[in-house]
């Protein structure tokens, strides 16, 4: 006799299970370019620090994130109920999503950007509003600012990931101004704003006095700490408490380890601003090789270039692998076929990545 299933199971049709490259896992002689990792690694006071708190792993860690969530409001001048820390950016995106859910009113997204925001959105129920980029790869912010008229979430990365540009700003004042009179909530996504060249970029951080703003940034980027995954939101009182109740389901998300060595990371800004400064020298040098090659790159306020590799992206990334041990990112999985995201190595492995990708383009005659 068959049995019969009494409950229903819940289908994502247009999702799938993430997964990462097997050098993700792996990374054995392979430089890794793929992920928008921080080439110089981690601050070596973060790293005392993490070392030390293993010594505690028989602990929980503190509910609301502490000390870390404390600093975090020092540093940036708020209450600590506007500050929420949470597992890494991803987790704190679900956390904005499920806090928005049950609204009429569609989420408004770029497109061509990180696919855990529409993941995390279809999976909250939310409807998506997808704004095309712009022709030269940027943010349409006139796009943006249409689509936000009838919204109730306006989702922006900027700088923007995978193509590197970012809004200045000025832009981002218009934004904010126009997701105001709409009201819709405007989240900005700067995880990678710590490389931004501040005459060039616009931060949510000054508009954070009103209410209708949050801005996520993580300790994954320039400060390193990829590994340890704690990230963490700023702004709308409102939205974080909502957040923080939710946060009831998972209350210990964000491990001793990590709030350790992300507190020791914020206090280090020498070490930051020396990851940012090396970024810089070396994303300029990489842009010049490109250029040199014929392979054109974005204008990119992060730690990676995206290139246009032409039609046979695919098998050069491929062959790159396997015959350098240099893995780069197919944007193809984006919707930006073609294209390449390269994080930026240290400036003396610059030319190691570009010689193995002339030689890799030159043996197949593709055109770049």
């Amino acid at each position: 006799m068959t049995s019969q299933r009494v409950h229903a199971v819940r289908t994502f049709p247009t999702l799938a299970p993430f997964r990462a490259s097997p050098v993700a896992h792996d990374p054995h002689d392979m430089m890794r370019l793929a992920l928008s990792e921080n080439a110089v690694g981690a601050s070596p006071k973060a790293l005392a620090a993490a070392r030390a708190e293993i010594e505690r792993t028989h602990w929980y860690p503190h509910s609301d994130g502490e000390p870390l969530r404390g600093l975090l409001a020092t540093h940036y001048g708020l209450p600590e109920q506007n500050v929420i820390v949470g597992n890494g950016v991803d987790e704190i995106i679900l956390l904005v999503a499920l806090a928005m859910s049950g609204n009429a009113r569609p989420t408004v997204v770029t497109a061509n950007t990180f696919a855990g925001y529409t993941a995390s959105l279809e999976i909250t129920g939310h409807a998506v509003t997808t704004v095309p980029l712009a022709t030269a790869g940027g943010i349409d912010l006139d796009g943006v600012c249409e689509a936000a008229s009838g919204a109730a979430c306006v989702v922006v990365c900027n700088p923007h990931n995978p193509t590197g540009t970012a809004l200045n700003a000025e832009q981002v004042k218009t934004l904010v101004e126009v997701c105001r009179d709409a009201g819709a909530l405007l989240v900005l996504d700067e995880a990678y704003a710590e490389f931004a060249d501040a005459t060039r970029f616009g931060s949510g951080l000054p508009h954070l006095h009103g209410e209708g703003v949050v801005v996520l940034r993580t300790f994954s980027k320039a400060y390193g700490l990829a590994g340890l995954r704690c990230g963490y939101a700023l702004g709308d009182g409102d939205l974080i408490a909502a957040m923080a109740t939710i946060r009831t389901a998972l209350p210990y998300n964000t491990n001793r380890v990590a709030l350790a060595a992300a507190a020791a990371a914020l206090a280090d800004q020498d070490h930051l601003r020396t990851v940012v400064d090396d970024c810089a020298v070396a994303r300029q040098v990489l842009s010049s090789g490109l250029a040199a090659m014929g392979v054109r790159s974005l204008p990119s306020q992060t730690n990676f270039l995206l290139a246009h590799l032409g039609d046979d992206a695919p098998g050069i990334i491929e062959r790159l692998a396997d015959q350098h041990r240099i893995h780069i990112r197919d944007m193809a999985g984006l919707g930006l076929s073609g294209w390449a995201r390269i994080s930026v190595p240290l400036t003396r492995d610059v030319p190691l990545l570009t010689s193995a990708l002339s030689s890799v383009t030159a043996a197949t005659g593709a055109h770049v």
